[in-house]
């Protein structure tokens, strides 16, 4: 089954990049991407080589039996598979597989809620309000609350209020196949800006893939779930 969905993995990293398949440093991931910012403020953001995702992909399909997030920070360009490293209720935090960097992210129901050590972490957040809505699949209203670290590492809280619409049922690929799940689309507006958020949810209220902005520092974060 691993061997059938490279080809779709393949084209889903591609996809997930936005510059597009290139050949660039194999090490790159969000959290060396985000650790050299850190370092280097005239750092800019370094495609990874598909090829290399694909293949961490695959080796840590093959290796454990548990979950597998393949993680994607667009505005730096990053990607990274993910492997969970601890549990809090219903929250997950991961780290990047194959690495020892004390970097993670945290999610509560494929959505990131927070981050530690990329860098203007979001450092908390309140979705319960709209993963109650998205996860029923209905449209609906919801307000959420996300705190992150300025320029100047001072804690922002930043309100959104949001419309949330159902779409049409879309199929994503994952290491058991095809998953069908219906697009739920939040439109958020806040005091000076409108973001676009959309999550992809299966018949258990799973989702499955989030696009989910993360503060105008982070800017969207996409989470898909490969296992």
């Amino acid at each position: 089954m691993i061997a059938a969905s490279l080809p779709r993995l393949s084209l889903l990293v591609c996809a997930m990049v936005l510059a597009g398949c290139t050949n660039q440093r194999s090490s790159e991931n969000v959290f060396t991407v985000t650790k050299r910012l850190i370092e280097q403020r005239r750092a800019q953001p370094v495609t990874p080589d598909p090829k290399v995702v694909q293949a961490v992909a695959t080796d840590a399909l093959s290796r454990t039996t548990g979950p597998v997030l393949l993680y994607t920070l667009e505005d730096r360009k990053a990607v990274a598979v993910l492997r969970p490293i601890a549990e809090n209720g219903a929250y997950q935090t991961w780290a990047s597989y194959g690495s020892s960097e004390r970097l993670s992210a945290t999610t509560l129901n494929g959505v990131l809620v927070s981050t530690r050590g990329l860098g203007n972490d979001l450092m908390s957040s309140r979705v319960e309000p709209l993963l109650e809505v998205v996860s029923r699949r209905e449209d609906g209203v919801a307000t959420i609350q996300q705190r992150y670290l300025d320029g100047e590492n001072q804690i922002v809280n930043l309100k959104s209020d949001c419309k949330i619409t159902r779409g049409e049922t879309e199929a994503v690929a994952s290491v058991a196949g095809s998953v069908q799940g219906v697009r739920m689309t939040a439109e958020c507006w806040q005091a000076n800006r409108s973001v676009v958020n959309s999550y992809l949810v299966d018949a258990n209220g799973a989702v499955v893939q989030s696009r989910h902005w993360a503060g105008p520092t982070m800017g969207y974060s996409t989470i898909q779930r490969l296992r």
